[in-house]
């Protein structure tokens, strides 16, 4: 089975990853500088260490937070040397998914923690290991499901949805930072132990789970504390940015914003015509009439530039600039970045080296060169999160059972049943027994035809030997029937827990399985393997097969 797969086996030639991944000429010249550039760190802290920040603030807030999160000191310690001026940053950032979300989350945790780690090596200084909770995202549909493999390998989603939430009728706007949970988070941790097997490793994971998701306790909250408990022994640092001591650190960031009437708007549509014209699509449209800023009271509301002053989209509310700029100084909170302004109101708090990203994110990060010259802030180098598949040890043993590679699994995908099932059940089997019948009726014929010339009487004794063959063809046929109905649903079954585990509804399984059931069979041993196994700075697809 192969250990990694060429990403450009899964990814079509000229998109945007490839590109990135292969420092293409028309991606480079997109961005200021490039992972695959040996000097771009380096010339990456020349352009921070020009910039001042407000380390004491975070180190403080950090502090709280992490604590909160009930941090390991080896987490703690990391946020002490933020405090020292000459110390960089590693960030990326996701959802607040229900239980950690989709295996993405932790690849892309552990993508920075081994960056950091090269980068301090490498640079002589230090660099922290900065984990960003999405926390102000007001999608719920996408935070409040989780998807994983029970005991049998079958696919199983633990969902909250339909759960009541505060603030009944405008909760699909509240930022999931104000959605606290309720008693219903129980049964879904019921529903995850009822799925998982009991091992030596499932009490301190569901110990941890429960720690983590209690009723009151908002996603952000309940999700820093489960990534805590899975990271924090590592150095890994976490950051909610809902707190409004970080705001105010960014509110030069924000009112400019309002005042110049959304300049990061216009720059993201400018760098988007050169994304368009060196033939990548935009991930990201911004209407020219609205800014990059929500306001939330407690619903998010988009604010759209109306006539000299703005207008609140949600309710309706027409305010002026000086009183949306006293709004936004008096409370910070009732403001949020959307997905525009958001990396620049991260890389106006943190001294950031490298920015490690999914896909999707490359593509609208890739929007944003204009914007981060024009607000004056240093764009990160953009890194590549590294993309894997955990392979079980029982997964394994079917993929060498059914001389299978994972490449083949993704690629050609529920195809492999019938494939499998025609490779295993020989369809001429049934035909060369419908000829064996022939032939036995032929010879049975010219025998007794024999038979009867030498003694008449003997006929009758023919044609029941006759029978008695043919008979043994049907109780044959009738066992060879069975036999391949019993192991077509083996084969099946077996095909299908390999589609589960590697390929779920038709994905890549870190873009739907949770990692709770892996570390509930195996333990903590499981983050430690992809640590190790895993080359972050190479153009693959990486395949971790998980110790017996």
């Amino acid at each position: 089975m192969a250990h990694s797969i060429p990403l450009g086996d899964l990814n079509p030639p000229g998109s945007l990853l490839l590109d990135c991944w292969e420092a293409a000429p028309r991606f480079t010249a997109l961005v200021p500088r490039h992972f695959r550039d040996p000097s771009s760190f380096v010339r990456q802290a020349a352009a921070l260490d020009a910039r001042r920040y407000d380390r004491e603030t975070l180190r403080r807030v950090l502090s709280e937070q992490n604590q909160a999160f009930a941090a390991e000191h080896e987490a703690m310690g990391q946020i002490e040397r933020i405090a020292d001026p000459r110390s960089l940053v590693v960030i990326g950032g996701q959802q607040a998914g229900l239980f950690s979300g989709p295996l993405y989350t932790v690849h892309k945790a552990v993508t920075i923690l081994l960056l950091a780690a090269r980068l301090e090596a490498d640079l002589g200084r230090p660099v922290v290991p900065v984990f960003w909770i999405a926390s102000e995202d007001s999608d719920l549909a996408e935070v409040d499901h989780a998807m994983i493999t029970n005991q049998n390998g079958e696919l199983r989603e633990i969902s909250l949805r339909g759960a009541p939430q505060p603030g009944a009728g405008t909760e699909g706007k509240l930022p999931v930072s104000r959605v606290r949970l309720g008693e219903e988070i129980g049964e879904a941790i019921e529903a995850l132990e009822s799925a998982l097997p009991v091992t030596a490793f499932s009490p301190e994971v569901l110990g941890s789970l429960r720690s983590a998701y209690a009723p009151g306790r908002s996603y952000p909250q309940a999700f820093g504390r489960l990534m805590s408990s899975l990271f924090s022994r590592q150095g890994l640092v976490l950051v909610d940015p809902s707190d409004s001591r970080l705001k105010r650190i960014a509110l030069s960031l924000f009112r400019r914003e309002i005042e110049e009437r959304s300049p990061v708007s216009a720059a993201v549509r400018e760098q988007s015509q050169r994304l368009l014209g060196a033939g990548y699509a935009a991930q990201i449209e911004l209407r020219e009439d609205m800014l990059t800023l929500f306001h939330q009271d407690p619903a998010r509301e988009a604010v759209a530039v109306s006539g000299d002053g703005f207008l609140l989209k949600g309710s309706g509310r027409s305010l002026s600039a000086h009183d949306l700029i006293g709004a936004l100084e008096k409370d910070p909170d009732s403001f949020s970045p959307n997905a525009a302004l958001r990396p620049l109101y991260q890389d106006t708090l943190f001294p950031t080296a490298a920015a490690v990203l999914g896909p999707s994110e490359l593509a609208y990060f890739a929007q944003l060169t204009i914007a981060y010259e024009r607000m004056g802030i240093p764009m990160p180098i953009l890194f590549p999160r590294a993309s894997i598949t955990l392979v079980e040890p029982k997964i394994g043993k079917s993929l060498a059972k059914h001389r299978l590679t994972l490449g083949e699994v993704l690629r050609r995908g529920a195809a492999l049943i019938d494939e499998i099932l025609k490779r295993e059940i020989p369809p001429a089997l049934a035909a060369r027994l419908a000829d064996g019948r022939l032939q036995v009726q032929r010879i049975w014929g010219d025998l007794a035809r024999e038979i009867a010339r030498l003694d008449p009487t003997l006929r009758q004794t023919a044609e029941l030997a006759t029978g008695a063959s043919l008979k043994q063809f049907e109780f044959i046929e009738k066992k060879i029937t069975q036999a391949a109905k019993k192991k077509d649903e083996i084969l099946r079954g077996q095909v299908q827990r390999i589609l589960a585990s590697l390929f779920p509804r038709s994905g890549l399984q870190e873009r739907a399985l949770n990692i709770l059931p892996f570390l509930a069979r195996y333990g903590m041993r499981v983050l430690e393997e992809e640590s190790r196994a895993i080359d972050i700075f190479a153009p693959v697809h990486h395949c971790v097969e998980i110790e017996p």
